[in-house]
């Protein structure tokens, strides 16, 4: 059974963030009785009759009107011309849910509130209008493989902190001032849940930890050229070029935030992964989040993307494997980019979740042996002696696997330093099948 983390989502962040069904609707009834988040390790139970209500049906019909509406624009109350996100498959399935619910748990209960029988109505009659080309046959009880999901997440600004050692940020569930704001402002990443390719299939939670580290230590990625290895849906990479352009303070030796303060970071990040899948599905993450990129900051050309192949790139002495442009593959579009030129002149390499296959560990670790091998160098060209570095992400799924990684690096002579999560807060909600807590996060060098 799926137990309620206790993590401080609101209901709408879960909604968007493609949670598991029970868990929105417990999240509503809390919302909704000002409880805290249901505690962990508590299943799912029956909520009082009062939550059926008919307001508390016209409720959570608004709350997936709020949600359909800040990710389209749409009229809140037209459901036939609104596009749902996550997608229509998953709403379909959250408000069946939600009426199954009622009708058992309910005592009585009956579906009451007009604006939630209109969204039933709607999806009962239309459930063969949309096909797989655009959202799936969510009538089908058979998931296609081809059908995405459009997650969004709403992203802390960073800013200095009051002292010199602390930057600080909003909560992601504190509201904007400004409601348009609130609801524009979101980054939007496509997944395909079902797809055979990991990489597509959702964001990992490692990936979604690392991008939090970056969040409250942006001082890692900031002034520094950074390339993300094995960057499936490219959530982390997109973070890390935000927090390297916000105003805060550069990084010290240490990477502590000792440094002068600094406007804005310069910026560049360069995604990598391999398949074709995942190069087109980030080539569309980058581009439907330019306008996220640039509130933040960043010119959406200094986030670029390239294919690596991991055992080609650390067995080929020179180097020129898989350096692809958008001339030469028009599948990167405008964001086509060499990831050879990126990597030599890379100060900080990024990974997240690549640690899962026993056979590709030897060669992901000669890569980051080679990555790591060269002079450190800082985005002004200057040297300062000091060395690149990788900052690794590793969810704890199988000891033998992450055994042998660990022994491939002290082979290579790579020093893997464990950081703690303690100061990191919880900003995506993807830990739904395995909790934050199985994710290693360590620095290599």
């Amino acid at each position: 059974s799926i137990t309620m983390p206790t993590l401080p989502y609101s209901t709408d962040a879960l909604l968007r963030a493609l949670a598991p069904i029970d868990i929105v609707i417990d999240s509503f009834y809390s919302s909704n009785q000002n409880n805290d988040p249901i505690e962990n390790d508590t299943t799912t139970q029956h909520l009082p009759n009062t939550f059926w209500s008919e307001k508390s049906q016209g409720n959570f019909a608004s709350l997936i009107a709020s949600v359909a509406r800040s990710n389209n624009g749409n009229s809140e109350d037209d459901w036939s011309t609104v596009s749902f996100l996550p997608s229509r498959r998953y709403i379909h399935k959250l408000v069946q849910r939600y009426v199954s619910r009622l009708q058992q748990e309910g005592d009585g209960a009956e579906l009451e509130n007009d604006r939630l029988a209109s969204l039933v109505c709607h999806f009962s009659m239309s459930s063969k209008k949309f096909g797989a080309s655009t959202s799936g046959s969510f009538n089908s009880s058979i998931p296609d493989p081809l059908a995405s999901c459009m997650v969004s997440f709403r992203v802390p600004v960073i800013t200095p902190g009051n002292g010199r050692r602390h930057n600080k940020f909003a909560r992601e569930d504190e509201p904007s001032k400004n409601d348009d704001d609130d609801h524009d402002d979101l980054l939007r990443i496509r997944v395909y849940p079902h797809h055979n390719d990991v990489g597509v299939a959702k964001v990992w939670e490692a990936g979604a930890c690392l991008a939090e580290y970056i969040l409250r230590h942006p001082q890692v990625v900031r002034g520094r050229k950074v390339v993300e290895l094995g960057a499936g849906v490219g959530l982390t990479g997109l973070v890390a070029a935000a927090a390297a352009a916000s105003r805060g303070f550069s990084g010290g030796r240490g990477d502590g935030e000792d440094g002068r303060v600094v406007e804005k970071g310069d910026v560049f990040v360069h995604m990598t992964d391999y398949t074709e899948a995942c190069m087109e599905n980030m080539v569309y993450n980058v581009e439907v989040n330019e306008s996220w990129l640039k509130r933040r900051g960043v010119d959406p050309a200094s986030v670029t993307v390239g294919t690596l192949e991991w055992s080609e790139y650390a067995q080929n002495e020179n180097n020129m494997v898989f350096s692809q442009t958008a001339e030469s593959n028009p599948v990167y579009g405008s964001h086509g980019a060499n990831s050879i030129h990126a990597l030599s002149n890379a100060d900080v390499i990024l990974a997240a979740d690549v640690v899962y296959d026993v056979h590709s560990i030897p060669d992901l670790v000669s890569t980051v042996c080679k990555l790591l091998s060269s002079p450190w160098k800082s985005t002004n060209g200057n040297q300062n002696g000091e060395e690149k570095r990788a900052i690794f992400a590793t969810t704890f799924r199988n000891q033998t696997t992450f055994g042998l990684f660990e022994k491939e690096l002290d082979k290579k002579g790579i020093i893997c330093d464990y950081l703690s999560l303690d100061d990191v807060p919880f900003v995506f909600p993807c830990y739904f099948r395995q909790p934050r807590s199985d994710v290693r996060l360590c620095t290599m060098k």
